[in-house]
């Protein structure tokens, strides 16, 4: 058996389970990097929404807010590629 066919069996087997599989949780970032089937979007690389604000003017009016503005990110595109370990829909 060659090694990617291991990987999505095993994978099979865990996917499964509701919680993130034991194998997954004791490997580090690049480990799991390399599990990955296809091209991801690491959530460092999407900017908050104080940093993709162009006008001086928003920025002033965000300043009570400052603390939220720095914790909240827009991002436009499939969800399923962000690096995470859960998406959940609240619908």
């Amino acid at each position: 058996m060659n090694p990617g066919n291991k990987r999505k069996k095993l994978w099979r087997e865990e996917k499964g389970i509701i919680a993130l599989p034991e194998r997954l949780l004791k490997m580090t970032l690049e480990e799991r990097r390399k599990e990955y089937l296809r091209d991801y979007v690491a959530l460092k690389t999407i900017p908050t929404w104080m940093e993709d604000l162009k006008s001086e003017n928003a920025k002033d009016d965000l300043q009570g807010k400052k603390s939220l503005s720095e914790k909240v990110s827009l991002y436009r595109g499939d969800i399923t590629l962000l690096e995470v370990d859960a998406i959940v829909n609240a619908g």
